[in-house]
């Protein structure tokens, strides 16, 4: 599996937790009910339903890889949310576990490949295919974090990889 090693999903990893926390302080900025405040044309009713989606794929992907301990997700709903907070803190034990998960398998275990169960389906992957895949999962969805925070007329959050690396200045 060429690119796919431990180090390159533990970037990945990190990424999307510095993503996460630029989402965090425009949410905090813009302050007042923009979570659930609808969003016409965005394609998601409010912001909460994007970012619970991402939280609910930590709890779909993860759900069938081995030694998975059990989520406190298991009774999530999006639709209850009604502070970041709240959100976040879902967020957090299921980036925990999975960081756990990903720091117990040697690198032979990372790149085996195995059936695994989602959603009823049985589909072969390694589980740093199957981690890839859920970060990759969440990177897509910045996109229309974005495109929330534009209907919403707010200052959108900047998400490029580049400025992860900390070597470039947005302002």
């Amino acid at each position: 599996m060429p690119g796919m090693n431990r180090a390159a999903i533990q970037d990945l990893f990190e990424f999307t937790g510095w993503a996460w926390d630029q989402i965090a302080e425009a949410i905090a900025q813009a302050g007042g009910n923009v979570l659930t405040r609808p969003a016409a044309g965005s394609g998601w009713p409010a912001l909460r339903d994007c970012l619970g989606h991402i939280v609910l794929a930590y709890q779909r992907w993860c759900s069938g890889l081995p030694q998975r301990k059990t989520l406190s997700m298991d009774r999530f709903d999006p639709a209850s949310i009604s502070t970041f907070e709240e959100l976040a803190g879902y967020r957090s034990s299921a980036r925990a576990d999975l960081q756990s998960f990903l720091d117990s398998l040697s690198d032979d275990e990372l790149v085996k490949v195995q059936d695994f169960d989602v959603d009823g389906d049985t589909i072969p992957y390694s589980c740093a295919e199957l981690l890839t895949h859920l970060l990759l999962h969440e990177r897509g969805h910045h996109g229309d974090v974005t495109t929330l925070f534009y209907q919403m007329g707010l200052e959108t959050p900047m998400l490029e990889y580049r400025f992860h690396l900390g070597r470039f200045d947005y302002d």
